[in-house]
């Protein structure tokens, strides 16, 4: 998806600059593989300094946010006033309530608040995970939530034209932001400057999540949920890198990409299941972390001095909330979490057509029912369940 974003990020911004330019599906399926290309060089052969890019890609993060937004704001020749931006609520898709229209509209929100579990999946590469992965959670959430705030915030105020801005070429390309700093900023120089800060935050976005993603596709390998389970757990004995993973996701990623040279519609239909997959995998997590929390079944590190760990013992680690505040705060996300699962498989209008329809749940339903089916035929005679590290001192 992020690829995807990113290749027609590009051509959008080329036909902004070219009015007489009318981008190709061919044009942007190589861009897609191309973006591909660069994270999969990135993950294979960069990856003794994927830290320091990671570092170098935060302090572009938060330097590009002011360098977009200062200008965006302060050069803007006409603003929305405060009774506009914070009292204005549109229901285009023709809803029966405009409370019914705004929730399906926190799908949006919710799709661009992705991939904050990313750190998690680098876990067994993280010194101190323990307690270093929560972290980098909560604050890489808090930091880009505040930000994102901010920018939604600045880009409603400078957007006196809602309209006006949907119907331009780079909205009707499905990026009306481009036609909107164009018009704040005045200058097509300036303007392409400051939406290349964003195709870069999405280039690199792409390499992290070929790495998260690799990462899952070895580890599930490892436990023999997968088909091919043996390929897909295997490390290069060098780069100590799941390299196979890394090219079989590459090569499923770059597989998608030739549908769109068919079917643009048929190749989104796939990408619906973006958000309903990951929140279904967080949500399901909290339900069951909730019930355990209630039952009791989660030990605390002080009463296990003394005794013999067992590979399924649940021990709380050196990062939780403890206590009714610990429990009110995993219902909440079980709530949430229920409620974007439901509006994520609404479609944006009342009467969609193929091309406008939200088939997210027809994917999902296909995935699950592949799922089931390779269970019930093979895996449920390999996979027994996630394999357990324990370390040392866990048995002494």
């Amino acid at each position: 998806t992020c690829a995807y974003l990113c290749a027609n990020l590009i051509l959008t911004l080329v036909a902004l600059n070219n009015p007489g330019y009318a981008p190709t599906q061919w044009q942007g399926t190589l861009l897609y593989w191309a973006i591909m290309v660069v994270a999969v060089i990135v993950n294979l052969y960069s990856s003794t300094i994927l830290p320091k890019l990671e570092f170098f890609i935060l302090a572009l993060h938060i330097l590009g946010w002011f360098a977009f937004l200062i200008p965006l704001v302060y050069l803007c020749p006409q603003k929305a006033t405060t009774t506009e931006v914070w009292t204005t609520f549109r229901n285009d898709g023709n809803w029966p309530s405009t409370t019914l229209s705004v929730f399906i509209g926190l799908i949006a929100s919710v799709f661009a608040n992705n991939g904050t579990d990313c750190a998690v999946h680098m876990a067994e590469e993280t010194k101190g995970a323990d307690y270093v992965i929560p972290w980098c959670i909560v604050s890489t959430s808090a930091l880009n939530g505040l930000l994102g705030l901010g920018t939604l915030l600045s880009m409603l105020y400078v957007t006196p034209n809602i309209d006006a801005v949907l119907e331009s070429p780079s909205g009707q390309l499905g990026y009306p932001f481009m036609q909107v700093v164009l018009d704040s900023v005045g200058s097509y120089a300036g303007a392409t400057v400051m939406i290349c800060i964003v195709i870069s935050m999405f280039t690199f976005a792409c390499i992290a999540f070929l790495a998260t993603a690799s990462r899952i596709v070895f580890a599930f390998g490892r436990d023999k949920g997968l088909p091919f389970w043996q390929t897909m757990a295997t490390v290069h004995p060098k780069t100590t890198l799941p390299n196979y993973a890394i090219w079989i996701i590459t090569a499923v990623a770059c597989l998608f990409g030739v549908i769109n040279l068919g079917s643009s519609t048929a190749f989104n239909i796939i990408l619906s299941i973006t958000v309903s997959t990951l929140y279904s995998s967080y949500t399901i997590t909290e339900m069951l972390l909730l019930w355990r929390r209630i039952r009791g079944d989660i030990r605390k590190p002080n009463e296990m001095k003394g005794s013999t760990w067992q590979a399924n013992e649940l021990v709380w680690g050196p990062f939780h909330v403890p206590g009714v505040w610990g429990v009110a705060l995993n219902a909440f996300a079980v709530c949430y979490g229920t409620i974007v699962i439901v509006f994520c498989y609404f479609p944006a209008t009342v009467s969609p057509d193929p091309a406008t329809m939200n088939w997210a749940c027809l994917i999902m339903a296909v995935v699950i029912f592949f799922a089931v089916a390779y269970y019930l035929m093979y895996a449920n005679k390999v996979y027994k369940g996630p394999v357990v590290e324990i370390s040392p001192y866990q048995i002494s």
